[in-house]
């Protein structure tokens, strides 16, 4: 699985998720913290829609972590203010870079996961339209009431 869709799946998806997977390495291995949770600002880099040129919108708060396992480190960052899930994100990343037998059973979990973030963001969707208000048909409306 790739690192951006496994990311994705991580922090969109249940937080409890999260935890069990970290908890699965910490249980298991020696987790060394290389560099504590801490606040960054990182710039939001955008693309102007006109002139396709780049810009940068202004800066996000994160909290970025760093671990080891077996002299391997993993390296975990999420919007906002949330140290706990920075280090389960770390916790995650080094045992994909360890490549520790553990990885190979949480695919499937990954899957069920991004499958229910999928389903919300369906659903989300289908709620948003049913609100959507469809101005062409507010014309022909005012035009009819005008005669």
């Amino acid at each position: 699985m790739k690192k951006s869709r496994l990311t994705h799946i991580l922090v969109e998806g249940a937080p409890s998720l999260l935890e069990k997977l970290a908890l699965q390495v910490e249980q298991k291995y020696e987790v060394t913290l290389v560099r504590e949770p801490e606040k960054s600002l990182v710039m939001n880099k955008a693309r102007d829609s006109v002139s396709g040129n780049p810009f940068y919108m202004g800066e996000i708060l994160i909290t970025e972590c760093t671990v080891s396992v077996e002299s391997v480190y993993g390296f975990g960052a999420i919007m906002g203010e949330e140290p706990d899930r920075a280090y389960q994100l770390a916790i995650v990343d080094c045992a994909y870079n360890a490549k520790l037998p553990e990885t190979l059973d949480w695919e499937k979990l990954l899957v069920e996961e991004e499958l229910q973030i999928d389903y919300r963001k369906r659903l989300e969707h289908s709620r948003i339209m049913k609100s959507k208000v469809n101005f062409d048909t507010m014309g022909e409306y005012h035009a009819k009431s005008k005669s």
